[in-house]
C-alpha cells in the first residue's frame, strides 16, 4: 500500500515589509528600547497547509524535494482537482497561495479546492539548471538517459509510480482533473508526457516550452504520436493549455547574443506550429488551447501561465 506524504517540514517564505509595517520588527522603536525580535531574528513565515519532503525514487535513486498544499475546503463530490507542477522551488509557494485565494473566495466566487504538488530539487536555489536538464529533457531517438540529459522518462515513471499514489492515497482525488504543469524545460516535459503517455494525466499545461531542444525532437514526437492515436477510438481524453510570450522570437534583445539565441530556438514560431499540428488533428479526445501573451518574454511569461494553468486544473469534468 502506497504511504501517504507525510507532513515533514514546511515551506519558508520571506515577507517583505510594506510601507506600513511596525518598525519594532527592524529593531526597536524611535528611543531605542527594543519591542520586537529584529527582522533576520524573527519567527520564519509559513505557508499555511504546506508539506515538504525530499522522496528517494528506489528505481532511479534520484531524489526530489515534493511540496504539498493541502485543500483549503472541502473535497467536491467528484474528488480534489491535483495541480503536479514543475520547478516546485520556484513555482510552487506563488501556485499555492494563488489556490488558497481562489479557494477561499465568498459564494459563487471561489473555486474548487485544489491539491498543488511542487515537484523540484533539494536545495534552496531557486533554479536548478543542471537537474533541471537532466530530468526535463526527454532522451534522443533510439538513445539512453545520460547523467546530463535524457531523464524525462525517469521522472515520469517516478511521479507515476511513487508520487501519484501517494497523492491518492492521502486524499480523495478527482482522476479526472490530474494536471502537469511546467514552463520552459518543465513545458518540454509536459508536452513530452502528453505525447509518450497521454493518459498519465488528464489535463496538460506547458508554459514557453523548450520545443526547439535537439533539433526541435518534439516537433517529430508530436507527429509519431498523431501515426500511433490515428484511429479512433483513443485511450485518452486530454486537454493542452499552450503559452508563450510575443518577446519570445523578437529580433531585438538587450544584447546581441540574447537576439541571436531568440532567432534560433523560434519560441513563437514554433509553439504556434505545434498548436496548428494538433488542432488540425480535429480529436474529439485533445482540446488544444493556445495563446501568445502580448509584451511578455520567457521569464516574465511563468507567472500568468501559471494562474491559466491552475484555472485549467480547477475547471470542472
Amino acid at each position: 500500500m502506497p504511504v501517504p506524504l507525510s507532513p515533514q517540514g514546511t515551506r519558508r517564505a520571506l515577507l517583505a515589509a510594506g510601507a506600513g509595517a511596525s518598525l519594532g520588527l527592524l529593531g526597536g522603536c524611535a528611543h531605542g528600547k527594543a519591542t520586537a525580535p529584529p527582522l533576520l531574528q524573527a519567527a520564519p513565515a509559513q505557508l499555511p497547509g504546506t508539506h515538504q519532503q525530499d522522496l528517494r525514487d528506489p528505481a532511479s535513486g534520484r531524489t526530489w524535494r515534493i511540496w504539498v498544499q493541502q485543500p483549503a475546503g472541502p473535497a467536491p463530490a467528484t474528488g480534489y482537482p491535483v495541480l503536479y507542477l514543475l520547478d516546485g522551488n520556484a513555482a510552487f509557494a506563488l501556485a499555492a497561495q494563488l489556490a488558497r485565494n481562489s479557494a477561499g473566495r465568498p459564494g459563487d466566487m471561489g473555486t474548487d479546492s485544489t491539491i498543488v504538488v511542487g515537484i523540484g530539487h533539494p536545495g534552496d536555489a531557486v533554479i536548478h539548471p543542471a537537474e533541471r536538464q537532466r530530468d526535463y529533457t526527454p532522451p534522443a531517438p533510439g538513445s539512453a538517459a545520460t547523467p546530463e540529459a535524457g531523464g524525462a522518462d525517469i521522472l515520469l515513471d517516478f511521479i507515476a509510480r511513487e508520487l501519484q499514489p501517494r497523492v491518492a492515497h492521502a486524499f480523495a482525488i478527482d482522476p479526472q482533473r490530474q494536471t502537469l504543469s511546467g514552463h520552459s524545460f518543465g513545458g518540454l516535459l509536459v508536452l513530452h508526457a502528453l505525447f509518450t503517455r497521454p493518459a498519465q494525466f488528464t489535463r496538460y499545461a506547458a508554459t514557453s516550452p523548450s520545443v526547439w531542444w535537439n533539433g526541435a525532437q518534439l516537433l517529430r514526437t508530436a507527429g509519431q504520436f498523431a501515426q500511433v492515436h490515428a484511429m479512433a477510438p483513443r485511450p485518452f481524453r486530454a486537454q493542452l493549455l499552450l503559452r508563450v510570450g510575443s518577446l519570445e522570437q523578437a529580433q531585438t534583445a538587450p544584447t546581441a547574443a540574447r537576439a541571436a539565441i531568440q532567432v534560433e530556438r523560434r519560441m513563437v514560431e514554433r509553439t504556434l506550429a505545434l498548436a496548428d499540428q494538433l488542432g488540425a488533428l480535429q480529436w474529439p479526445e485533445l482540446r488544444v488551447d493556445m495563446a501568445v501573451l502580448p509584451g511578455l518574454d520567457h521569464g516574465s511569461a511563468m507567472a500568468p501561465g501559471l494562474i491559466d494553468a491552475l484555472a485549467l486544473a480547477q475547471q470542472p469534468r
